[in-house]
């Protein structure tokens, strides 16, 4: 893993050079550099995992007892970091050897130490992965020669890596071992924290330190003992793999649950549990805390390549972990099955669970599997279901019993995001709940969600290049807009049927062959027989403070692919003149509004509508007269209506695009759009797709139900 506060390693010269004499009590060692190693060194930037390879090198030299400590400065900050451990150490002569051969390791991989420990053996980079903590660096190596304990220093500065400085061994009464202290630190190291560090230091040395139960590691004074943490640990059978070569991989997976909650991690190991490297464990295991370690000497070949760091790019190694995934997911199906029978015999046995005896038929049984499914999930969501009172218990799963019969479909949802609530948002919620009800909640954002869904649909139906020429502006438009009258402005909303404006709008086009306002039962047919589509005008009275008041909503509607111009303009003009004048409103306290909507409008309309002194796009206001011509598109009124939504949508967090509105459209106003493949051309002839176009429309009224 990298880390990007331990980014810029000083890269080392190729060069060999022989070992050299400074004085007599010191050589100094420049490093043979071998060839795949300054990318080994470059990419070990994780400040942990130097710390392990240190750990590492302790326990390979045998060590019982290996200690992690730390030294601050006055500031609170990070002063040194000392790794030490009581192993037999590293004589002189093969420091000397080991330091020159930058890569060279005296541990061959797999190889047993002097105690028959199995050996990390990761190629002499431990001592080398230290500079990506600080830049100076001092080993203490107490070692036995015959009957003599000698004690020396190596010392090497990242500003000059390729060479150490040694002194001559001394003889000592110190007990053999290797004292590492690394100064002048390049930052804090957060991951290094005493809150996370022990933790993930058990996860890479858990199987070591299962296998070698009287090592001991400390951290910051802090015992790291997986083994005390383990809830279970197992051993996964793999089918043998093929190498890249043909040979046949051997491959174990161990997975260790814990009992604390720990980072899942699939931990790429040898066939002796050293871990080399790690990858995501890319599954779902709800309530389980795991990590997993696949076992294979083809990784350790891997990790002497330097291609762990390539998953993505090594076939042989990604059908490993996708053969280990799989078999994650197979193993946690049973745990999870495990689990939920244990809950359900508790549960039987306090009298809770809602259903007794043999199921009677495989629905119950069915039915029962999925309660039990989710009341694990409910039990596990809620840590404090446990300590609630027995009818508490008893009303939950009642109640949950009565979902998953009368509507399983939505339950998991609706579940999900309850149980996912914070504390907090859990109080706001019952504090609601005791002044209004939950239904009425769930109406006002069903009333927002659809209004977002209707601009959506609507914005697709007559913005859209591929639906605007082909939506029916009597059947399906129409139809929309007249039960969605808030578009035109939430005072619009509260409009009902004026009985009184049917019959003056019938009266007024009575002359009219190119309307269908009169009589539903006769409409205006072709010469073929065939019912005209036409522009169409909807129409609405709008509740006022005073019976005596009243105000009506009349709209003009314009097929999309027609643009408002001069003509359409003088026509409304000429409505409204005839319609306020007419006999029943003339002397009344009413008034009138009128909208002319289209797609487009003509820029000389446009112009008309921008007039100073009055609000952007009224055509005609007179003083004298009780009505208000506006002109809108819908590119407008749509903004409009978002901006008035923005707040509430950004509240709600609700995603309404077109694919939802149309969807919204279809399945609200299934009898006004009875099918998307039922078109109509710019000429209102309608054309069959799949769906048959032989059924005339339904007639159409001026007035509509709200």
């Amino acid at each position: 893993m990298e880390s990007p506060e331990d980014e810029g390693l000083v890269a080392m010269t190729d060069s060999a050079a022989p070992i050299t004499t400074d004085t007599p009590d010191t050589k100094t060692v420049s490093v043979m550099v071998q060839a795949d190693h300054l990318e080994r060194l470059s990419s070990a930037r994780d400040p942990l995992i130097a710390i392990a390879e240190l750990v590492w090198n302790g326990l390979d030299a045998d060590a019982e007892s290996v200690s992690v400590e730390f030294a601050e400065n006055g500031l609170g900050g990070l002063e040194t970091i000392t790794i030490i451990d009581d192993g037999h150490g590293l004589p002189y002569g093969d420091g000397l050897n080991a330091f020159r051969n930058l890569g060279g390791s005296l541990k061959l991989p797999g190889h047993r130490s002097a105690r028959g420990r199995f050996q990390h053996g990761q190629l002499g980079k431990g001592r080398f992965r230290a500079f990506g903590l600080g830049s100076h660096v001092r080993w203490e190596s107490t070692y036995r020669d015959g009957a003599t304990v000698l004690s020396y220093s190596i010392t090497g500065n990242r500003e000059n890596l390729g060479s150490f400085v040694f002194t001559s061994p001394q003889p000592t009464l110190q007990t053999p071992g290797m004292r590492v202290t690394i100064e002048n630190l390049r930052a804090n190291f957060r991951s290094l924290d005493l809150s996370v560090a022990p933790a993930a230091l058990a996860r890479i040395f858990a199987l070591y330190l299962q296998q070698y139960p009287n090592v001991r590691l400390r951290y910051a004074g802090t015992l790291v003992d997986p083994v005390s943490a383990v809830d279970r640990m197992v051993d996964l059978p793999l089918e043998p793999a093929t190498g890249d070569d043909g040979r046949t991989i051997t491959v174990t997976l161990t997975v260790i649950e814990w009992q604390m909650p720990t980072e899942r991690h699939i931990f790429l190991c040898d066939e002796n549990g050293f871990a080399h490297g790690t990858t995501e464990v890319g599954i779902r295991a709800s309530g389980f805390n795991f990590t997993a370690y696949l076992r294979s000497p083809y990784i350790r070949q891997l990790a002497e390549s330097n291609a762990l760091v390539l998953e993505e790019l090594h076939e042989g190694l990604r059908n490993l972990v996708d053969a280990a995934r799989d078999r994650l997911r197979a193993y946690f199906r049973e745990r999870s099955a495990e689990a939920a029978s244990v809950l359900v015999e508790t549960w039987k046995k306090e009298l809770i669970y809602p259903y007794s005896g043999q199921a009677a038929n495989s629905v119950e049984t069915i039915e029962r599997k999925v309660f039990d499914i989710l009341a694990v999930n409910v039990h596990s969501y809620l840590p404090d279901f446990d300590d609630v009172a027995q009818e508490t218990k008893q009303l939950t799963f009642g109640l949950l019993r009565h979902a998953i019969q009368t509507n399983p479909r939505s339950l998991h949802l609706i579940l999900g995001q309850v149980v996912q609530l914070s504390r907090e948002k859990q109080d706001d919620l019952a504090r609601i709940l005791e002044r209004t009800s939950l239904d009425a909640i769930v109406a006002v954002s069903k009333l927002i969600a659809d209004r977002l869904d209707f601009l959506a649909g609507l914005q697709a139906l007559v913005l859209g290049p591929d639906l605007k020429p082909r939506v029916k502006e009597r059947s399906q438009l129409h139809r929309l807009l007249a039960e969605n009258t808030w578009i035109f402005g939430e005072e619009f909303n509260l409009t009902a049927d004026d009985e009184d404006l049917t019959t003056v709008l019938r009266n007024q086009f009575a002359d009219r062959t190119d309307f269908d306002l009169l009589d539903p039962s006769h409409p205006v047919v072709r010469a073929d027989g065939r019912r005209a589509v036409i522009d169409l005008m909807l129409s609405r009275r709008i509740p006022m403070p005073r019976d005596e008041q009243r105000q009506h909503l009349v709209i003009e509607l314009k097929r999309p692919s027609v643009k408002i111009d001069e003509k359409a303009v003088s026509q409304v003009k000429s409505y409204a003149e005839a319609i306020s004048t007419d006999a029943r409103f003339r002397d009344t306290a009413t008034k009138w509004v009128f909208w002319a909507v289209s797609t487009d409008v003509a820029e000389s309309v446009r112009a008309e509508a921008d007039q100073e002194g009055r609000a952007r796009g009224i055509l005609s206001n007179p003083r004298n007269k009780p009505y208000t011509i506006w002109v809108k598109s819908w590119g407008e009124i749509i903004q409009e209506n978002e901006g008035r939504l923005a707040y509430l949508k950004k509240r709600l967090q609700y995603r309404a695009d077109e694919a939802s509105g149309l969807a919204y459209l279809q399945e609200t106003y299934e009898k006004y759009i009875p099918s998307p493949s039922r078109v109509v051309d710019h000429d209102g002839d309608d054309q069959a797709a799949s769906l048959s176009a032989t059924e005339p429309d339904p007639p159409a009224s001026a007035a509509t139900e709200a």
